[in-house]
């Protein structure tokens, strides 16, 4: 993966454009994250950063943008990836 801020609406991300992306959210909320390049059915995964909590999430369609929401409060990590 390499740095692709481009890709978040956050603006920190990494990515491998269409296998994977992780993105983090400062401060909790929401991100709108580029999943054009993917297609097919895409794993999501939250974690809490100081935690260390993961919390698997239903998965979703690659192929366009997609607004997710953090399920906690504070600093905030989710893994978007297609499992093989």
């Amino acid at each position: 993966m390499t740095p692709q801020g481009a890709l978040a609406s956050a603006g920190h991300s990494l990515a491998a454009p269409g296998t994977e992306y992780v993105v983090y959210l400062p401060d909790d909320g929401e991100a709108t994250v580029d999943l054009s390049a993917a297609t097919g059915e895409l794993a999501v995964e939250w974690v809490h950063p100081v935690q260390g909590t993961l919390t698997p999430r239903a998965a979703i369609a690659g192929g366009a943008k997609r607004t997710l929401t953090a399920p906690f409060d504070g600093d905030a990590v989710v893994r978007i990836w297609r499992k093989p």
